[in-house]
């Protein structure tokens, strides 16, 4: 037999668990109601079924228990229904009838949560004191918390703990298996977990990032990663054992990247072996952010690195190696002539401690090909404003304030100067 009365009931007390009745913040008299219509007891006005007297009967049976308030069309007592009144002073009777716990012992539920996974990394922290005051200024948490399921709520805070610790490299599905027991399914609470940690991060520095970007910050890959370089330079792969038990050992491979029309391609899993001969002299190290500049670029003395939109550690470390190497290395960085294009260049300057100048993102390049750009937009003009602001972009003011008169961004790959 369905049961209409908890079905009304349980809608009656989600509405006053979301009123400003329940925190007793309410300033005039308000009543909690579940109209009855065909959006919400369709049964009832299908005449070729037999749920009419029974919705009579259930809901009868509530008023008498004194739990709801029965009001019925053009005041015909037994007709035909209109609403139902919650009596909000019989509130807990209702829970304890219905075995639901509260709003606010659910509540109760999640601060313990975020309370015992309290001090175990910044991020972590900022999101439970975002969702502890949330709840209490009674406020919703629903983006991230399913109230009616707490404990989903620990293991939530759990994966983000394992991706915030993370220090190996792993790939994405390896990472599902080995903490969610699964190698799909958990990809959408993975994407979920990274999303917090994007948004929470100290400082705002992950918050441009994709989910994918975000979880690529911590070594867990959905593919493997890739560092490609080429023009000039040389480096060795130091000694690697291969095999099993009649392992041997694999001599120095020496690559001239000068040799390589096209460059290479280096995987993360291979690049902490890479050893680079300071001998052979290098002017300068330019990484581009862009495949298809990376493939057209030539400059003789010259050792590009391709990016790839925003590095991600493997390229920062790779970066840093490379740094160590050539310390006197003229560093330049070329990207779009948009807001994204120098952020990219100022996190990277940041997060590598390199000091990489613009490269081809002045304003007499820019003024040369803006003819080939798209309109900026609002959101475009509002961050070149804020972006004029900070200390770091203080060379860049003048072309900022060119691209807001002339109202255009430049993709990189619309910029041929110095590429052939």
């Amino acid at each position: 037999m369905k049961r209409y009365d908890e079905k009304v009931l349980n809608s009656l007390l989600d509405k006053y668990e979301n009123s400003l009745l329940y925190t007793g913040q309410n300033q005039r008299k308000q009543s909690i109601e579940f109209p009855v219509k065909k959006s919400t007891l369709p049964e009832y006005f299908d005449e070729t079924s037999m749920q009419f007297e029974l919705v009579h009967a259930q809901l009868a049976d509530m008023e008498e228990k004194g739990f709801v308030r029965l009001i019925w069309r053009k005041g015909k007592e037994g007709h035909i229904l209109e609403k139902c009144l919650l009596q909000t002073e019989r509130a807990e009777e209702i829970y304890a009838w219905l075995q639901r716990r509260t709003r606010k012992q659910k509540e109760e539920d999640v601060i313990h949560i975020c309370r015992e996974y309290r001090g175990r990394h910044p991020a972590l922290d900022a999101f439970l004191q975002y969702v502890e005051q949330r709840i209490g200024q009674g406020q919703s948490v629903a983006q991230y918390v399913d109230m009616d399921h707490p404990q989903a709520m620990a293991e939530r805070c759990g994966l983000i703990l394992h991706i915030l610790e993370n220090r190996t490299e792993i790939f994405l599905r390896e990472f599902s298996v080995r903490f969610l027991n699964d190698s799909k399914a958990a990809e959408k609470e993975i994407a979920g977990a990274a999303g917090i940690i994007a948004r929470f991060f100290p400082e705002n520095t992950l918050t441009e990032l994709t989910a994918e970007q975000v979880l690529e910050e911590f070594n867990i890959f959905k593919n493997p990663s890739w560092v490609m370089v080429k023009g000039s330079g040389v480096f060795t792969l130091s000694h690697k054992e291969v095999g099993g038990q009649d392992a041997k050992v694999m001599p120095d491979s020496r690559i001239y990247l000068a040799a390589l029309q096209g460059g290479i391609g280096l995987s993360s899993q291979d690049i902490g072996d890479v050893c680079w001969d300071v001998s052979c002299p290098v002017r300068q190290i330019v990484t581009i952010e862009n495949l298809t500049s990376f493939h057209r670029w030539r400059e003789e003395g010259t050792l590009a690195v391709y990016l790839g939109g925003y590095h991600n550690r493997a390229k920062r470390q790779f970066l840093k190696e490379l740094y160590r190497a050539f310390p006197d290395c003229v560093y330049g960085h070329f990207g779009d002539l948009d807001c994204g294009g120098f952020q990219i260049w100022k996190d990277l300057c940041e997060k590598t401690g390199i000091p990489f100048l613009p490269r081809y993102m002045d304003r007499e390049t820019y003024l040369q090909f803006c003819g080939t750009g798209k309109d900026l937009t609002e959101h475009d003009r509002r961050e070149l404003l804020r972006m004029m602001e900070e200390p770091f972009f203080a060379g860049q003011r003048k072309l900022f304030e060119t691209m807001l008169e002339v109202g255009k961004k430049v993709e990189q790959e619309g910029v041929s100067v110095g590429i052939f």
